[in-house]
C-alpha cells in the first residue's frame, strides 16, 4: 500500500533525505519549504499522515498540526524539532502529534518512525475496507488465512463442498465450526438453499427432538398448531448441528433413521416426508470417547463420520489473529467506538501471545471491551483485561544491578516502557504517568 505524506521543511537539503527515505518505506512524498504552502495542500488535497518541522516560514508547525485536525481528526503527525519547549512540546502533544524527533535527526529512528507510521496506516485501511464490508459479512474472512493448520482444513472443506456427503467438524467451543459450515454451504450446489443452524446443547432433549422433526396439532400439551421442522425448512439447503454430541440416545435414534431413509415422520404425525437436506454436525468433544462411553451411537457415528474435518483452535493458527483482530474491530467499532481505527503494536502483541482458551469467540469478546473501555483513536494494551497485559517483573528480574542509581532504574524503564509500546511516546508517556513533555525532556537528558 501506498499513502501520501507531506512533508514540510524548509531546509531544502533534509527535506529531500526526509522524501527519499520516505519513498523508501512506501509514500508518495509531497515536499514543501514553507509553512503556508503546508496549509494550501492541507486545506485542498489531505494528505494520508503529515510531516512537519517545528519552525517554518509562514505558519509554524503547531499551526499545521491544527490544520491536519480539521481536515482530519485521525490525521497522524509526526513533528521534527531541535527548539522545542516544554510549552509548544504539550502544545503539540495536546493538538494530537502522534511523534516528536528531535533534530539533528537520526537516520535509523526516521525510518523506525516511518515505519511504524505507515504499519498503522495499512491496519487502519485494512479496517476502513473491513468496516464497509462488514454490514454484509456476518463472519469472519475464512479463505485468506495464513496458519497452515486452517489452510489444511479450508483445503478438506473445499474438496467435500461438491459432494453430498455428510461432513463432521471437531474441535473446540468457539474455534469457528460454525463459521466453516456456512463456508461449505456456500461452497456447495445447495448455496441457493437454505442454510440453517442449531445448536443441539441449548435445548433439552424434550423440546430438541420436536425442534428437529417438527411436530402435528395435538401431538403434546402445548402443540396447538401444526409446525414443521428444521429438517423441513432446511430442504434443498444445508442443517448445521452444533455440539451433536450432546443429543439424547432418542434424538440420536431418530437422526440415524432419517440419515438413512432421506424421510421424517413429524411428533404426532401418521405420514412419512421427503425431505433433502445435507448434514453438517459439529462436535466439542471427541465422539470416539462419547461412543466408548456409551453416551453416542455407535452405528450413528460411522454414519457422520465419513468425512471429518478438525478445525484448529485459535492457538494453532496465531498467524490469523491481527486479521481476526482487525475484522472485529471493523464489525464493533461503529455501535461501540467509531474513534477507534486501529490496534496498537503492544496491544497486538500481547493479542499475538496469549493462548485464546475460549478460542475466536474470546478474540471477538475482548475486542469489544476493548472498544468501549478505548480514550483515542487506537486498542491499546490497557484496554485489554488485566490477565493479557504482562506481569510486572519480579525484583531480581529487574533490568538494572543491585547498587543502580535513581537516575539509571528511571532511565532502563523508561527505554523498557518505550520499547513495550513500539517506540510511541504519547502512549508510553500515557503508560508511565507523566505529561508527554516530561517524557520528552528525560528522553533528551538521558538521549533514550
Amino acid at each position: 500500500m501506498t499513502f501520501t505524506l507531506l512533508i514540510a521543511e524548509d531546509d531544502v537539503a533534509q527535506g529531500k533525505l526526509l522524501a527519499k527515505l520516505a519513498a523508501e518505506a512506501a509514500f508518495d512524498p509531497q515536499l514543501v519549504q514553507d509553512g503556508n504552502a503546508a496549509l494550501v495542500e492541507l486545506r485542498v488535497s489531505p494528505p494520508d499522515a503529515l510531516f512537519t518541522d517545528l519552525r517554518l516560514p509562514g505558519a509554524d508547525g503547531l499551526a499545521l498540526i491544527a490544520a491536519a485536525r480539521d481536515a482530519d481528526p485521525n490525521m497522524p503527525v509526526i513533528l521534527a524539532t531541535g527548539f522545542a519547549t516544554a510549552h509548544n512540546t504539550v502544545e503539540a502533544f495536546h493538538l494530537g502529534v502522534t511523534d516528536v524527533l528531535l533534530k539533528p535527526l537520526e537516520l535509523d529512528a526516521v525510518r523506525l518512525t516511518l515505519k511504524r507510521l505507515h504499519d498503522s496506516l495499512a491496519q487502519r485501511r485494512r479496517i476502513d475496507q473491513l468496516a464497509a464490508q462488514v454490514a454484509a459479512q456476518a463472519s469472519p474472512p475464512l479463505m485468506d488465512s495464513r496458519a497452515p493448520a486452517m489452510k489444511q482444513c479450508l483445503q478438506l472443506a473445499a474438496q467435500v463442498a461438491a459432494t453430498e456427503l455428510p461432513v463432521l467438524l471437531e474441535g473446540e467451543t468457539g474455534s469457528g465450526k460454525g463459521v466453516l459450515a456456512a463456508h461449505i454451504h456456500g461452497l456447495s450446489g445447495r448455496r441457493d438453499g437454505p442454510f440453517i443452524n442449531l445448536n443441539c446443547g441449548a435445548l433439552p432433549p424434550s423440546l430438541l427432538e420436536s425442534e428437529l422433526f417438527g411436530f402435528e396439532k395435538g401431538a403434546f400439551s402445548g402443540a396447538n398448531a401444526r409446525k414443521p421442522g428444521l429438517l423441513e425448512l432446511a430442504n434443498s439447503g444445508t442443517l448445521f448441528l452444533d455440539e451433536i454430541n450432546s443429543t439424547s440416545i432418542d434424538a440420536q435414534t431418530r437422526l440415524l433413521q432419517f440419515i438413512q431413509e432421506k424421510r421424517l415422520m413429524r411428533l404426532g404425525g401418521t405420514k412419512s416426508i421427503d425431505v433433502d437436506v445435507r448434514l453438517i454436525l459439529a462436535a466439542n468433544r471427541p465422539l470416539k470417547d462419547e461412543v466408548a462411553a456409551g453416551r453416542f451411537r455407535q452405528d450413528l457415528y460411522f454414519r457422520i463420520q465419513v468425512f471429518p474435518i478438525p478445525v484448529p483452535p485459535l492457538r494453532a493458527r496465531r498467524d490469523d489473529i491481527p486479521d481476526l483482530a482487525e475484522f472485529f474491530l471493523a464489525r464493533h467499532s461503529r455501535a461501540l467506538n467509531p474513534n477507534v481505527r486501529t490496534i496498537a503494536p503492544e496491544a497486538l502483541e500481547r493479542l499475538l501471545k496469549y493462548d485464546w482458551p475460549g478460542n475466536v469467540r474470546e478474540l471477538e469478546g475482548v475486542i469489544q471491551r476493548g472498544l468501549v473501555l478505548a480514550s483515542g483513536d487506537a486498542l491499546t494494551l490497557p484496554d485489554l483485561p488485566a490477565d493479557m497485559r504482562p506481569a510486572p517483573a519480579s525484583a531480581g528480574a529487574m533490568p538494572w544491578s543491585g547498587d543502580a542509581t535513581l537516575e539509571e532504574v528511571e532511565t532502563s524503564w523508561i527505554r523498557h516502557v518505550l520499547e513495550r509500546c513500539g517506540g510511541n511516546r504519547t502512549q508510553a508517556a500515557r503508560q508511565l504517568g507523566i505529561d508527554p513533555s516530561t517524557l520528552w525532556r528525560k528522553l533528551k537528558d538521558t538521549d533514550a
